[in-house]
């Protein structure tokens, strides 16, 4: 294309002159972009006067509206508060310098010098009022000599204060200044003081002020400036600059009338390349070499804008005023990188799918509006002619390439496009004939070395053609027959032999070098690959989502080597291009950055808006590398970037660290403390502190990273992110040591600071209060032992029973205690392991799998018994187990019974036996379920002991009133000894050796003889080795006149479906609950807490809820009333893992219509819902 002159014609150029001039030593334009600080990080003010860097590292910025310290993460501010004396006395800061005892001077218009101290606490004053030394309180101007601080004012004369704050005032009338208007000071090595005037210069030395004539001119010139750099002294006047070198000698450069006034220098720097940057009355300027100053571009208002500071940084960072803006900040490795930011610096094309390199050293550019132009290595910019931006206006351009024949190839998303040398267009589409392009869009395209053009299209397949004719020299469709199945190829490349790759969705495959097909390559594996590049002959990085891998050629054979993750910091997102410069360092762009991975030393490095970028996101496959190692990108917004890969990074320097901040949070608020210079000691009752440190390394902030050890309580360094803040909250009293690290963007690690603090002991345990402590102690036993030996006989008896009985019924407290809570911990999780066995039974399973499944439900009723069992004997030892007599039919009883023991018994082998005589009344009036429980407790130890034979149940009248049950089996039966442990608690007839055969608790025979004592009657056990056991049950119930009929829950209407309320806490009863309830056709609306549910009653219709009583916040009693409150008239269940006698009851007195324990089945919930809605 560079040869093809007559095809291109120059434009213009988007680059200033002085760029032109750059172009001749550096690889890519120097284009400083500035990353703002503005009002987001808490600048008070875009209207910047001055600069300064404290010894720490802190950067100071006195603005129109206040003092600002910067930290590379957020601002603190220091402004005018009336009635304040320790502070600013007014916002506009005209003047600023730090000290060599790093306190901060600030001059604010006509309020004279604030100091502030070195801890950042509080200001002191210097006033004309309380210093009457001072000629005038507007200061413009410092100076710093050792212990000295040198100050010029408005009309008032030149100051020097000592180190005891003492003031000496110099005066044009008195001691020869030129004026008493004093603009600018510096400080030399040798001890001489230069004085810029609105009337000239002047040097003191040795006490002695005289004028100094500046050389070529006979104006006497208003000094606005006087810059001391490493070169000499630089004085910027109204009537140009001047320096004087260190020899004495003065000199103008030439461009010096450049800065006559209305443009005379404010500030110079010198960076770390040698050119210089130059603020100035009409805006900022660079000067390199002996080239002229050239402007700076600035974001903001485009209209000339004074500025009235610079500062360079140690990193080699410049800062710079923005006006309107902020403060901008430029990276010293700045002329790494260039931007094209669209239409704003000549780009044509709206934004860029396609980009090559060219041949000249360039970049070829194909914009989404068919525009196509030349970005040249000198930074111009080239287009076609105006008939090839006629014929290609309108075509979305997605790929573009130039061949050996200065052709240029476009491919688009109907076809592919040949612009000759000499201006010609052919163009080829799909159904071309033999020459066809492949269908879908053309978004790759290759040049070998041998001159021929290979393409792409996802689903199409690949061609090669030949340059010169356009003809397809091979096709290779996509289709499983030749290698690309699909065709969804993310990447077409060419290694150094100039084999055809391409990776995709199914991983990488090789162009066969005599077939037309790919050939898979299994060892790269078969996840998708985003992108590739060679690295030599023996080296392929490939980028997949999981990040970036190596494979090097081993033999004939290609071996995993390097890999970078999000470990690393590599983002899991697919690239949109990857290239490898000549260091072999990779660059990946992505949409969320520009990223350089070294793999020499495994670091990352990220290009974005951190840079000055005016974005991060990068389009896909618009990444190319030019021979000169220029690395090109297009962005989302229509730019192009360059980065020069060759550059050298900036030389590594040790950041500085330091605690930033220590708060105590009192009464609920955060409360700032003045960092201490020692030990930091803790007020006692300060039991919450944050400490907050500060890397002041201003490259990239946001990539610092911190680390922090407290010795003695960390075991192992805690990672603080980019936040360097850490809290601690309740510390034992004791001295403690706070470690911390951190490390800057580019790697540098910063000295670790320590911070050494005492947690003081609340005062009740401080050594004061232990010895008035152990006073009042001793002093009670005195008072007491005389009063003690008189009664100790006499009440030792008593107090010893005494302390016997609130024993014994703390321990019985303790332990009901503990079984209710048992019992509530245990019925939650097993409304999981029962409702979700149930659920399971209610699936399709085989054989086995039901096997296991009843088997685990089993298991979960067993330890549900134990459960209940321990609950009974807690309740009966508390005397609180409370008899629910009613009147109820005798036979159903006992047919549940058998009819619940019976199968059991029969799955055993053995025969069970039911007898119910004649004069058994029909019904009595008692505790049905208590009597249920002794039956079924000991027809299961029957069956449980009794191997053959026979299980048998036998009621029969007792006389005067009253049954006996008498169940019997014929089991090995119990000797004498063994029937006198029988009804113990927790032992069992053979003790261990039972428990290991046949498992239980040895509670159940124990509960059932005090059930039965609890209804008055009485268990009775007779057995004989051998010959079986028999158990009489005698319970003295009373017989009732009438046969209660029994009821059952009305049915749910036919659609079965009703609008519930669940409000739960616990997850698993939750799932369980939802899917018991759906599976019975009901819709339910899941609440976690109490808010919650009362939000979604306000809101919804329901047909009942069911709550659950232990909820986080608002319980569920309290729930209920509210509910009610509300008019919530629908039933309300509760269901809940309380196992106390009183929960039933004050459910009811809430509000309640039912009460459920967990765990609960679909049965009971149905019956439950069905019994509250009938």
């Amino acid at each position: 294309m560079a040869q093809g002159g007559v095809m291109l014609l120059r434009i213009g150029t988007i680059l200033w002159l002085w760029l032109a001039c750059a172009c001749a030593f550096a690889a890519v334009p120097e284009r400083p972009r500035f990353r703002i600080v503005g009002a987001e990080q808490g600048l008070p003010s875009t209207d910047i006067k001055a600069l300064a860097r404290d010894r720490d590292g802190y950067l100071w910025i006195a603005t129109a509206d206040g003092l600002a310290r910067y930290d590379g993460v957020g601002i603190r501010v220091w402004q005018h508060q009336p009635g304040n004396l320790q502070g600013l006395p007014g916002n506009n800061v005209q003047a600023l310098m730090v000290d060599a005892g790093n306190r901060v001077w600030a001059a604010t218009e006509g309020g004279g010098i604030s100091v502030l101290d070195a801890q950042r606490q509080a200001f002191v004053h210097y006033r004309k009022a309380t210093h009457p030394q001072m000629g005038s309180d507007d200061v413009w101007a410092f100076a710093n000599q050792g212990d000295t601080v040198w100050f010029g004012t408005y009309d008032g004369g030149l100051h020097r204060m000592d180190a005891q704050g003492r003031i000496r005032r110099y005066t044009a009338k008195r001691d020869g200044l030129p004026s008493d208007t004093v603009l600018a000071l510096a400080v030399q090595a040798d001890g001489s003081v230069w004085i810029g005037t609105d009337h000239g210069l002047a040097r003191m030395r040795d006490g002695r002020i005289e004028g100094v004539r500046l050389t070529g001119t006979d104006e006497v010139p208003l000094v606005f400036s006087l810059t001391q750099q490493a070169d000499g002294l630089w004085v910027g006047t109204s009537a140009g600059v001047w320096r004087l070198d260190a020899q004495g000698k003065w000199s103008q450069p030439a461009w010096s009338p450049m800065f006559h006034r209305p443009n005379a220098m404010n500030v110079i720097v010198r960076d770390g390349d040698g050119g210089l940057w130059i603020a100035s009355q009409r805006g900022l300027w660079r000067q390199a070499g002996d080239e002229p100053p050239v402007p700076v571009r600035l974001a903001g208002p485009d209209m000339p804008r004074g500025i009235n500071a610079l500062l360079l940084d140690p990193e080699g960072g410049l800062w710079v005023p923005v006006a309107g803006l902020g403060l901008g900040y430029l990276r010293a490795d700045w002329r790494q990188l260039a931007q094209y930011a669209g239409a704003a610096d000549g780009l044509q094309g709206a934004m860029y799918r396609a980009l090559a390199p060219s041949r000249d050293g360039g970049f070829l550019l194909g914009g989404f509006n068919g525009m196509v132009e030349q970005l040249s290595a000198d930074g111009s910019l080239r287009t076609l002619d105006e008939d090839g931006i006629a014929r290609l206006r309108g075509i979305k351009v997605l790929s573009i390439a130039e061949d050996r024949g200065g052709r240029l190839w476009l491919g688009h998303r109907n076809g592919l496009i040949r612009v000759g040398s000499d201006g010609a267009i052919d163009e080829w589409r799909v159904g071309d004939g033999l020459d066809a392009t492949p269908r879908g869009q053309i978004d790759q395209l290759q040049v070998t070395a041998d001159g021929s053009l290979w393409l792409s299209a996802p689903g199409g397949g690949v061609q090669q053609r030949d340059p010169a004719s356009g003809h397809v020299l091979r096709d290779i469709p996509a289709d499983a027959a030749h290698g690309l199945a699909t065709g969804d190829i993310e990447a077409l490349a060419l290694s150094p032999h100039g084999e055809v790759w391409v990776a995709g969705a199914d991983g990488m495959a090789m162009l066969d070098a005599v077939g037309n097909e790919f050939h898979p390559l299994p060892e790269f594996g078969a996840e998708r690959v985003y992108a590739l590049a060679f690295d030599g002959d023996a080296t392929l990085w490939l980028q997949r989502q999981s990040g970036l891998v190596q494979y090097r050629r081993d033999g004939g054979a290609w071996r995993i080597g390097e890999q970078a993750d999000t470990a690393h910091g590599v983002p899991a997102v697919g690239a949109s291009g990857v290239q490898v410069d000549r260091h072999h360092r990779v660059w990946l762009s992505t949409s969320r950055g520009l990223y350089r991975y070294d793999p020499a030393n495994r670091n990352l490095r990220r290009h974005g808006v951190r840079d000055g970028t005016t974005s991060q996101e990068y389009l896909d496959r618009a990444l190319a590398m030019s021979t000169q190692g220029v690395l090109a990108a297009a962005t989302a917004d229509g730019g192009i970037v360059l980065v020069d890969t060759n550059a050298a990074d900036p030389v590594s320097s040790r950041p500085s660290l330091r605690f930033d901040q220590l708060s105590v949070r009192r009464n609920g608020e955060w409360r700032d403390m003045p960092m201490p210079v020692g030990l930091l000691r803790l007020a006692s009752g300060e039991r919450e502190f944050r400490i907050r440190a500060r890397l002041l390394a201003y490259a990239d902030p946001e990539s610092n990273r911190y680390w922090s050890k407290l010795d003695g309580f960390d075991h192992d360094w805690v990672a603080l992110g980019a936040n360097g803040e850490r809290v601690f909250t309740g510390l034992a009293p004791g001295r403690y040591t706070l470690r911390i690290r951190a490390r800057d963007a580019a790697g540098n690690a910063a000295k670790e600071q320590q911070l050494v603090f005492d947690v003081p002991p609340p005062w009740w345990r401080s050594w004061w209060a232990m010895g008035l402590y152990a006073l009042l102690a001793l002093l009670a036993m005195l008072a007491a032992a005389a009063s003690y030996r008189a009664r100790l006989k006499r009440r030792h008896a008593m107090q010893l029973n005494e302390e016997k009985r609130a024993l014994a019924e703390q321990a019985s407290d303790a332990k009901s205690r503990f079984l209710a809570t048992l019992g509530h911990e245990v019925r939650t999780p097993m409304t999981g392991v029962l409702g979700m066995s149930e659920l399971l039974r209610g699936s399709r399973l085989d054989e086995k799998q039901r096997s296991q499944v009843d088997a685990i439900h089993r298991a979960g009723e067993h330890l549900l018994r134990l459960v209940n069992d321990a609950l009974d004997l807690a309740r009966i030892e508390a005397g609180k187990l409370e008899l629910a007599n009613a009147d109820f039919a005798l036979r159903p009883l006992l047919d549940e019974v058998a009819g619940l023991m019976a199968p059991v018994a029969e799955r055993k082998g053995l025969a069970f036996l039911d007898a119910m005589a004649g004069d058994v009344p029909a019904a009595v009036h008692g505790d049905r379920t208590r009597i249920q429980q002794i039956l079924l407790n000991l027809l299961g130890n029957a069956i449980k002991f009794t191997e053959t034979g026979h299980v048998a149940l036998e009621t029969t009248a007792l006389s005067p009133q009253g049954v006996r049950f008498k169940v019997t089996d014929s089991g090995p039966g119990l000797s004498i000894e063994q029937q006198s442990r029988l009804f113990r608690r927790f032992e069992q007839a053979e003790g261990a050796r039972t428990a290991s055969r046949y498992g239980g608790s040895g509670l159940g025979l124990a509960i059932s003889q005090e059930l039965a004592a609890a209804m008055g009657g009485r268990i009775a056990v007779g057995s004989e080795p051998g010959r079986g056991t028999r158990f009489i049950v005698e319970l003295p119930l009373a017989s009732t006149g009438t046969v209660p009929q029994a009821t059952s829950p009305a049915p749910l209407a036919d659609s079965g479906a009703l609008h519930l309320l669940l409000v739960e806490d616990d997850p698993i009863v939750v799932e369980v609950m939802l899917e018991l309830l759906r599976e019975q056709g009901h819709a339910v609306v899941h609440a976690a807490h109490g808010l919650a549910a009362l939000s979604e009653a306000a809101t919804r219709r329901f047909d009942a809820a069911l709550l659950d009583l232990d909820l986080p916040g608002l319980d569920g009693l309290a729930l209920a009333r509210m509910l009610r409150a509300q008019g919530f008239a629908a039933p309300l269940l509760a269901v809940t893992a309380r196992s106390d006698a009183e929960a039933e009851t004050q459910a009811r007195a809430a509000g309640f219509d039912d009460f459920l324990r967990k765990p609960v089945s679909g049965a009971v919930l149905a019956q439950a819902l069905g019994a509250a809605l009938r």
